[in-house]
Formats: structure tokens, C-alpha cells, sequence
């Protein structure tokens, strides 16, 4: 490995950061809803459900640098023997393009078996990430309009986002987590006063939140939501 290599010293220093993860967000909301205006398709950015936007966010994260990898187990339940559900993480970011080490079935899943025809001087491939040293990030969708989808009620936010970001600061291995919130309205500034006031509350029941980042844009409106709010919740440790 090169000593110019910023892992050397296995850092748990990140350099992905809540606003790069919001910007990133916000890309991928306006990309698509800027392709369906094109297409002039009936049911709008508002109609897609989390596992959509699942698949819409790894492509802005690819594009924005963060080397994102999907559904992988938390650290304390790395060890299970079954990919049970509840024990998986809708995103890690990373900020080097290296295999994650603590689960071992993502590990090998990305490990070339080995070949008669490997070099035998070759240098050892790069150490593998820590979970110490990515950024895990669950995703929570909602909308005040929900006519056309299941992208989740409004009611139930506050609740869906407490339990992420409880889980998320209860596992020791993880330092640098947060939950990632899209949700779709009518009124801007309303939509942003129950983003930071959802802060506030999860602060006050001894969640260590640490200050959402927020971010808004225009959609058309088909189902009755004129704006959409991307919220970045970062986590820390109780």
C-alpha cells in the first residue's frame, strides 16, 4: 500500500460530509423529476416508494464520488448467519473504492477467487474498510399527497426517523451515520419548519442528532405536492 494513501494509519476520519449526502440527494430528485416532465408522465417524482428511490439515489451517489453499497449488515449484527430483516443498512457510503470488511458475505462477494495465473510478486491488495470509516446512511420517504403511491404518510415520520436514528447511535462501530429524509408537500416553508422541528424533538427524547441539513426544489404537481425537501439528520453517539 502507498504511504501516500490516506488509510494507512486506518483513520476514522471521513471526508463525506451531510450536505455532500444532501446535494447528492437533491440531484437525484430533480433529475427525475425533470425526466418525467420530459416524458410528460402521469404520476409523478411524488409516486415512487423507497425501494425506487433506492435505486435512483445509488445512481447519484455513484455520480457524486460516495461509492455507495446497498443493504449491508449493521456492524452488531454482522455476525448473524441469515440476512434477517432489520439487521441491514440501506446505504454505506465510502470514500475510497474499497470492499467493506466487517461482513463477510459482502466481503466475499466482491473478492476475486484466486488463479493459478496471479502474480506471485504482486503487492497484497488494498486493507479493506472498517465501519468506522464509512458513512452509513437509512433512508425515509413520505408525502402530504399520497394519491398515486406508497411513498409513505407524513403522520408516521417522526416515529420512522427516531428508530433509524436510534439505531444507528446505539451500534458502537459506527461513527459517522445519519438518516436521510425525502419527503413531498405543498408549502416550502412549512415542509422546512417540521424538518428542523423533527431535529429538535429527536434531540429532546436523547437522540444525538447533531443539526439537519435541508435542502428544497420545485416539482409539478400531479398528485397535489409542489415541493420537495431533502433533510440529512447526522447522527452521533449516545
Amino acid at each position: 500500500m502507498s504511504r501516500s494513501d490516506p488509510f494507512d494509519g486506518r483513520s476514522t476520519s471521513l471526508s463525506i460530509s451531510a450536505a455532500t449526502v444532501a446535494d447528492a440527494a437533491v440531484a437525484a430528485v430533480c433529475a427525475e423529476a425533470d425526466a418525467r416532465d420530459l416524458a410528460q408522465e402521469v404520476r409523478g417524482v411524488d409516486s415512487l416508494d423507497e425501494r425506487a428511490w433506492q435505486g435512483l439515489l445509488e445512481t447519484a451517489f455513484n455520480a457524486a464520488g460516495l461509492h455507495p453499497l446497498r443493504e449491508i449488515r449493521l456492524p452488531k449484527r454482522a455476525n448473524e448467519p441469515v440476512r434477517s430483516a432489520g439487521s441491514r443498512c440501506d446505504f454505506v457510503l465510502r470514500p475510497i473504492d474499497r470492499p467493506l470488511g466487517h461482513d463477510a458475505e459482502a466481503l466475499a462477494a466482491v473478492e476475486e477467487p484466486p488463479s493459478l495465473f496471479d502474480d506471485p510478486d504482486a503487492p497484497p491488495p488494498p486493507l479493506p474498510l472498517v465501519p468506522e470509516e464509512v458513512f452509513w446512511l437509512e433512508l425515509k420517504t413520505g408525502s402530504a399527497c399520497r394519491d398515486a403511491g406508497d411513498t409513505g404518510d407524513l403522520a408516521s415520520l417522526p416515529k420512522r426517523v427516531k428508530i433509524d436514528l436510534a439505531r444507528l447511535a446505539h451500534d458502537e462501530a459506527i461513527h459517522h451515520a445519519a438518516v436521510l429524509v425525502i419527503v413531498f408537500g405543498v408549502d416550502e416553508s412549512t415542509l422546512v419548519a417540521s424538518a428542523i422541528a423533527l431535529d429538535h424533538h429527536a434531540a429532546a427524547d436523547g437522540l444525538p442528532t447533531q443539526g439537519v441539513v435541508i435542502r428544497t426544489a420545485p416539482i409539478s404537481d400531479r398528485h397535489g405536492n409542489d415541493t420537495a425537501l431533502i433533510a440529512v439528520y447526522p447522527v452521533g453517539r449516545v
